[in-house]
Order: C-alpha cells, then sequence, then structure tokens
C-alpha cells in the first residue's frame, strides 16, 4: 500500500473535490496514513495486516469547512479507523470496505525517497499506557489509568482495573511479537469495568504485529483486534536501580577458564567497566529507556588473548547498545548482535569519580557522526549547533523533573539545506526533547543519549 492514491469512489460516488480543486488523496508509508479530503489535512498511525488495514484516530487540521466537506472527512477518517477490510483489484487500484463504507482507491505515484522512517522499538525493557481498543476509546470510570503492558527480559504483565495477566514473550520479528498469557489475577473493581478488563486480556495474546510513531507511539494489531497507545516515559531514571556487577549467566566457569575470573561488566550510573576474559576496557554509560549506550574512553588493556580465552559474544553485544530487560537475578541485554543474560553478583559504586553532567558555557563538543559536525554551549543558555550544510542555534536548560545531566533542547527553525538533507536531519533530531548527558573525568569525551539514541563526541581543548 506505500505510495500516494487517489479516491475515486466513496460509498458509490465520485468524491467532491476540495475548495481548491485539488482531488481528495491518501497516503501511505511506514508510519500509516495521511489524507485529504477536500478541506483539512489529517494522518494517523496504521498498516495493512491480515487483509485489513488496522489505524488509529486521525489527528487533524482543524478547519471548519462545511458541507459536503465535513461528512466527506469525517467519512474516510472513521472507515480508516475501523479495522476495515482490503481488497486488490489490481497492483494500482484497491478497494477498503467496512460494513457501511466503501472506498476505491488508485495508485497516482510513489513515496518520497529521503522520506522519515520509523524503525519499530524492541519491546523489551518496555512499558504501554493504552487509550483505544478496536477503534473505541478507554472509558474505564473510576480506574486510575488504562490498560498497562510492560515487558522485561522474558516475561510481561498486562494490568487493567480488574484483572492482570501474566506470561512469557518473544520477539518474533522486527515488528512482532508472540505473547504467551500464562496466569491471571483478579482484583476487586468497578463491575462495570469487569467487561472490558477481560477484553484486553483476550486481545493481548498471540502473535501481535506494531508499529511506532515518531513520538514513540505504538499501535498493536492481530486476531482481529488492534489497539493503540503511548510508550510511558522514564528516561534515565532506573539507572541507579541497574548498576551493579554482572557476569554471563551460564558462561564459562573459573576451572574451564584455567582459574581466571569469568568476563564481567559493571555498570555504575554514568560510567562502565568491560572486562571481556582477557582485556579490561571502560568509559562513560547512559541506560536510557531501557538502552545501553556506552562511549569507551579509549583506555584498554591490550592483552595477546588465547583463543577461546576472551568472551568476544559477550563484548560485542555489550558494545552494540543492546536493550536491557530485567530477568530474575540480573539482566536480559538483546540487540541484533545477539542476546546475552548477565547474574547479579554484587552493588558497583552508584557513580564515577570526575564524570560530569553539566553543560557550561564556553564546552565545544565535536560530535562524532557521520557529516562531522560540532556543537558550542554558548553564554545565556545558548548553544550553536554547526554542519556542512549549517548552523542552528537555539535555548537549552536543564530537563524538568529529571534525574541530574537530563538536557532540555530547543532549537529554532533549522537552514532549509539542513532540513533536505538526511544525515543533518539525523543529527539535528538527537537535540530534540531531554537528553541526558556524562563527560569523562579528563573533559575528553562526552557521550549524549535521548530518545533518538546517542551521540558519541569529543570535547576540545
Amino acid at each position: 500500500m506505500f505510495g500516494q492514491w487517489r479516491i475515486v469512489r466513496l460509498d458509490g460516488s465520485a468524491p467532491v473535490a476540495g475548495h481548491d480543486g485539488r482531488p481528495p488523496v491518501l497516503t501511505f508509508n511506514e508510519l500509516g496514513y495521511g489524507g485529504y479530503v477536500g478541506c483539512n489535512s489529517f494522518g494517523g498511525q496504521g498498516f495493512a495486516h491480515e487483509d485489513r488495514f488496522y489505524g488509529s484516530f486521525a489527528m487533524s487540521t482543524s478547519m471548519a469547512c462545511g458541507a459536503p466537506f465535513d461528512g466527506q472527512e469525517t467519512g474516510v477518517q472513521q472507515l480508516l479507523a475501523s479495522g476495515p477490510q482490503i481488497e486488490w483489484l489490481g497492483p494500482d487500484r484497491l478497494v477498503i470496505t467496512a460494513t457501511d463504507r466503501r472506498m476505491e482507491l488508485a495508485r497516482t505515484g510513489l513515496l518520497p525517497v529521503n522520506r522519515f522512517v520509523v524503525a519499530p522499538i524492541p519491546l523489551i525493557g518496555s512499558v504501554w499506557n493504552f487509550g483505544a481498543l478496536d477503534g473505541r476509546p478507554i472509558e474505564m470510570p473510576g480506574a486510575r489509568s488504562g490498560p498497562t503492558l510492560t515487558v522485561e527480559g522474558d516475561r510481561f504483565t498486562l494490568d487493567t482495573p480488574c484483572l492482570t495477566t501474566e506470561g512469557g514473550w518473544t520477539q518474533t520479528g522486527v515488528s512482532t511479537v508472540l505473547l504467551s498469557p500464562e496466569r491471571r489475577a483478579m482484583r476487586a473493581c468497578n463491575p462495570a469495568l469487569l467487561g472490558q478488563s477481560e477484553d484486553w486480556a483476550e486481545a493481548m495474546r498471540g502473535v501481535l504485529r506494531y508499529s511506532n510513531g515518531p513520538n514513540a507511539e505504538i499501535l498493536f494489531a492481530g486476531g482481529g483486534h488492534w489497539m493503540v497507545g503511548d510508550r510511558v516515559r522514564r528516561g534515565s531514571t532506573e539507572a541507579t536501580s541497574l548498576a551493579g556487577r554482572y557476569e554471563v549467566e551460564g558462561g564459562p566457569s573459573r576451572a574451564h577458564r584455567n582459574g581466571d575470573r569469568r568476563a564481567e561488566l559493571i555498570l555504575a550510573t554514568n560510567s562502565y567497566y568491560l572486562w571481556d576474559g582477557c582485556n579490561h576496557t571502560e568509559g562513560l554509560a547512559i541506560a536510557f529507556e531501557r538502552q545501553l549506550f556506552l562511549h569507551g574512553s579509549g583506555l584498554s588493556t591490550l592483552a595477546n588473548c588465547v583463543p577461546g580465552r576472551d568472551d568476544a559474544r559477550f563484548k560485542q553485544i555489550v558494545l552494540s547498545d543492546p536493550r536491557i530487560g530485567r530477568i530474575p537475578g540480573g539482566l536480559l541485554l538483546s540487540s541484533q548482535v545477539g542476546t546475552i543474560r548477565l547474574r547479579r553478583t554484587g552493588d558497583a559504586s552508584p557513580g564515577a569519580g570526575g564524570v560530569s553532567t553539566r553543560l557550561m558555557p564556553g564546552m565545544r563538543f565535536t560530535l562524532l557522526a557521520e557529516g562531522g559536525s560540532t556543537l558550542a554551549i554558548m553564554p545565556g543558555n545558548r548553544f550553536r549547533l554547526t554542519q556542512p550544510c549549517g548552523v542552528t542555534e537555539g535555548r537549552w536548560r536543564a530537563a524538568p523533573r529529571e534525574v541530574d545531566g537530563a538536557i532540555r533542547f530547543g532549537p529554532e527553525p533549522a537552514p532549509a539545506a539542513c532540513e533536505r538533507d538526511a544525515t543533518a536531519r539525523a543529527v539535528l533530531r538527537h537535540f530534540l526533547g531531554n537528553v541526558d548527558l556524562a563527560i569523562g573525568p579528563n573533559r575528553d569525551i562526552a557521550l549524549f543519549a535521548g530518545q533518538f539514541g546517542a551521540m558519541r563526541a569529543r570535547l576540545a581543548r
């Protein structure tokens, strides 16, 4: 369905063109859908699955249009958010139908090559709060929150006002998961909410496909159900509780390693220490939204390791920006490199000597990203991001209600050349929203981490 489409017929009739003469059109891409059917622009999450289009409610501009545009616009939006059936009439022709609606589309073009694509977030270590089920907003009078899904290392919990469902889960693909409920626990609740709680327990099971929006919204779908929600933001608030000493669970014993100690990871609040069984490395660490971002200091021993002495796979996973899930007695780290279970063996210092989390005027960072950019911190809580395509300035401040080290950047509009450049836009995104910061004890390296990943940097002397 990816591409641009013209609405050919709506409920058996040709649609009405807009005030400006433009025909009603829809676009489908990785994020979902967007459209214009005569008056307002609108869009929402969605994807094709099981011969249906599962979509969220549309976000729309709010121009008062009047008849016949209001009805036409509302009809299209309701249809896309109702889980309609998809019938293909050819490679560039399709029909979307619900019980009382029918819309025929013809493809008119492809999507732009340099469009903004949001990759699905691996679910390990995440928490989601939901607001709609099967196209209906949640109404749970007396409940403190809507249904909440918590996903850990290999277990999940679904909390609703009347019951809690627990079980195992597996990430079966980039955007698919398998939820296997095992037990349910009832709790005292408003009887009027029991049916909705049961509906959620039934929907959150089996193989589910999902997609994420640019602000970590989520849409789950499968088995005729679809659920819309938002990520529960945690930033780096769990960094202290994740700190500790960890060994590979089930890894080679001391006897197998000729008496030498096992590979070990020590996590502090803003630093790490890694022993791979042969060499030591260390540097900065930020655990942001349950993803572990590291920036090595460059200090490492250089022993000539005997084959099998070092745990190369363990080191590769730790250094690959893995996601973090809790398991009994330890952590599970998972990335595209692989998955490894770590057993907690003791405590670690809550911080690291000399590591700073403060920005100060006069600091200048060379960003270690493709394209070559610099970030300068200026007086008056101003900053300047210089890229090959141009200069973006703005203000920054300490992020409210966040742990020490969280910065909120407020960039002003970027140069048009930077908006057109995919590499430049990727760098700009790193300085949106709350961003955690760690600066090395020698003031030579820095690590920024936020909702769009991590940015490594060097400090100019």
